[in-house]
């Protein structure tokens, strides 16, 4: 059988952290005989290649090539190169994995386009991947015409073997930084055939501190700007003077050259190297940088070239330090949903990080600058280059969702609109953003249907200046009463959708996990009722729930001492009464048989494990069956709670008895395993059937069997 991909591995001193990289291979669902690996080791001392071999010994299709220390991966990704079978090339670093789909994706999605490289969907792990170039496919590419390409330029992609061949596509050897943007400069400019598989994740960019990669490695000023230099003559070598030239020089004079005068690295560097690095920069730029490229840049951008090109390292460190002073807060103001569809209404306001202080901007003779100290402002070059425009620096919002177990994020609409704010002293100004973020349970998963448990964040990019923020931290007082959940998708498999705060108290939304925030929406107002018919007793229920289509369930009445009684159940959707507010209304409908005797049952979702007390009763009275709280019910719950607090009470002493005995050397008994706790809030008496919903607290006591694992309690 031909090999479709050959992966080629450079690796140097990784015992450590390869094995992650070599499980993953292993798991691929393309057909083994398919695919080939080609370990390359650049002159290991710590037993790597030895691992490699004992691990691989077995395997036919793994290949580990020696080779004596080259110093960096670019020789060995040549070797591999030269080495492989296959009609793809999918170069992969040591220290990190591969989704499990990842080669037959990519090779088919190569096929089908007959793309010369493809650009898989990269999760960051403990760092930051490129997020908007995988919010859409791409088939045909080509660099003038997609400039989101030069935001992934790292080499782990797949890329048809005879294209590098023919173009002489190869890495520089020894030790050479931005070696990948050289190579990918070359690659993108030679082919117009780019694909990007955006909707799946294929390649999982690892950062934990444990690696042994090269590139993390500090970075010597005067080599990495002779790399940048390098990259600038590529452009002038292959790129025609005009405006796509100017626009490739630059994005390495934003991202890389002023790169390196930002963020804390940059701030805690020494003087003396700050001197280096201000004098050898300011000579690029003066060499080999026109005024036409500097015009491409973005206000804050052109602000740290003035401060490079007209002060000196203290300027340079001021506006760095200005920079990582602004950050934004986006707040929770409430949620709507429509159909299947959560509104999240937020706002948010840029703000100083040293202070709290809201940021603002100086309105000067019809012209806006940036805020600068005034040391900055005293130097004519920066105090110009400070000047925005005749209006604040444009603002982008960003929405993002992301799940725990796949960090590659999907963008969601935002809705949001930027207004001015007077400051307290004449000529200053604010801005306020506040907007709706729209998450579609339904869709919101490039077109499927959100699984497991959500995360958001937003993202504010003003005039080049940009900060996350996680969404929940910071909410309005109204926000909590709007928050419900909702049944939604197809009639014949509906979901349960759940927005809630995890343990970190971050906006959640599940859709796999308990059903338990239905106590939480029994606060209505509504009452429910109980009716005999001939086919049992009808149970109806109000739930402040959204039913975007009747959401499909069982519901059962459970007794001590007796077999539970089940019935499909339905929730359905009723029109909200006058002056109801905002919450949406449904209820939860049941026909079951008429239990026998005339205790109190207890009235929940689900089955088995499965199974979720509402925190109501069905019980009988002289006037017919009734739902609420019967009185007795009182004293039998708290003695339920008495018992859970006893055992856990004993449970803290047999484990304290336990680690005082391991400090003496004596091992006492084994502690008992505290019970897990299953329902029981206090009840209270209700009159007329009704439901009152101050009556039903809220519990702070969930048990991890009742809560999405690993995000904490509904609350």
């Amino acid at each position: 059988m031909d090999i479709a991909v050959s992966v080629v591995v450079p690796t140097h001193n990784g015992a450590q952290g390869l094995m992650r990289g070599l499980e993953s291979l292993r798991r691929q669902s393309l057909h083994r005989d398919r695919f080939e690996v080609l370990y390359v080791d650049d002159g290991s001392t710590d037993g790597t290649a030895e691992l490699l071999d004992a691990e691989t010994a077995d395997d036919s299709h793994v290949k580990v090539v020696r080779i004596d220390n080259s110093g960096w991966p670019g020789r060995p990704r040549n070797i591999g190169v030269r080495e492989a079978r296959g009609r793809y090339v999918l170069f992969m670093d040591d220290d990190d994995r591969l989704g499990p789909e990842a080669l037959e994706r990519l090779y088919r999605r190569a096929e089908r386009d007959r793309a010369d490289i493809v650009v898989g969907r990269m999760a960051g792990v403990g760092r930051t991947a490129p997020r908007e170039i995988f919010q859409r496919p791409m088939s045909g590419g080509s660099l003038r015409t997609r400039a989101q390409l030069l935001s992934t330029l790292t080499v782990h992609k797949l890329f048809r073997r005879e294209f590098l061949l023919d173009n002489g596509l190869a890495f520089p050897e020894g030790r050479v930084r931005l070696e990948d943007h050289m190579f990918m400069l070359r690659a993108y400019l030679a082919t117009e055939r780019v694909s990007v598989l955006h909707d799946h994740t294929c390649y999982f960019w690892v950062r934990d501190g444990k690696s042994n990669n090269i590139s993390y490695s500090r970075k010597d000023p005067g080599e990495f700007l002779g790399s940048i230099e390098r990259i600038f003559d590529i452009i002038d070598e292959q790129v025609e003077p005009g405006p796509f030239r100017d626009r490739l020089i630059a994005h390495w004079l934003r991202s890389k050259l002023l790169g390196l005068f930002q963020g804390r690295s940059f701030l805690r560097q020494d003087e003396d190297r700050t001197a280096l690095m201000h004098r050898l920069a300011g000579d690029l730029v003066r060499r080999r940088v026109n005024a036409s490229a500097e015009a491409r840049l973005n206000e804050f951008a052109r602000l740290r070239l003035a401060a490079l090109t007209a002060g000196g390292p203290e300027e340079l460190r001021r506006v760095a330090e200005f920079e990582e002073d602004v950050a934004h807060r986006t707040r929770i103001t409430g949620f709507r949903w429509h159909g299947s569809e959560l509104a999240v209404d937020v706002e948010t306001g840029l703000e100083r990080v040293s202070t709290g202080a809201p940021l603002e901007f100086v309105r000067d003779g019809g012209s806006v600058y940036w805020d600068l100290p005034a040391e900055l402002a005293a130097i004519p070059e920066i105090k110009r280059a400070a000047e925005i425009g005749e209006g604040p620096p444009a603002a982008a919002w960003r929405a993002y969702a992301s799940r725990p177990e796949d960090p590659a994020v999907i963008r969601l609409p935002l809705d949001y609109e930027v207004r001015e704010e007077p400051a307290e002293a004449p000529g200053r100004f604010r801005l306020r953003l506040s907007g709706s973020m729209r998450v579609d349970a339904e869709t919101a998963d490039h077109g499927r249907p959100l699984a497991g448990t959500w995360r958001f964040d937003t993202r504010v990019v003003l005039g080049g200046v940009g900060s996350g923020y996680a969404l929940g931290p910071d909410r309005a007082p109204g926000a909590e009463r709007t928050r419900t959940p909702a049944f939604v998708g197809p009639r014949d498999r509906a979901r349960f959708a759940n927005p809630y705060w995890n343990a970190h108290g971050l906006l959640t939304l599940s859709t796999t996990g308990t059903r338990r925030p239905l106590r939480r929406a029994l606060r209505t107002g509504r009452p429910a009722r109980v009716a005999r018919t001939a086919a049992g007793l009808r149970l109806d229920v109000p739930l402040a729930v959204q039913a975007a289509v009747p959401g499909e369930l069982t519901l059962t009445l459970a007794r001590e001492g007796r077999e539970p009684i089940s019935a499909p159940a339905r929730v359905t959707a009723q029109p909200l009464p006058a002056g109801h507010g905002s919450l949406p209304t449904a209820v939860l409908s049941a026909t079951l048989p008429v239990p026998s005797g005339r205790g109190a049952l207890r009235i929940g979702v689900g089955e088995g494990d499965e199974y979720t007390e509402l925190g109501i009763d069905l019980y009988w009275t002289p006037a017919g069956w009734r739902i609420g709280r019967p009185a007795g019910g009182l004293a039998r719950r708290c003695a339920r709670a008495g018992t859970r607090r006893a055992r856990h009470l004993a449970g803290r002493l047999s484990e304290s008895l336990r680690r005082a005995a391991a400090r003496t050397g004596k091992e006492p008994h084994p502690p008992r395993r505290e019970q897990e706790r299953v329902g029981g809030e206090t009840p209270v008496p209700l009159s007329s059937g009704k439901i009152a919903p101050q009556a039903l607290p809220r519990r702070a006591d969930a048990s991890p069997a009742e809560v999405p694992a690993g995000h904490g309690a509904e609350r």
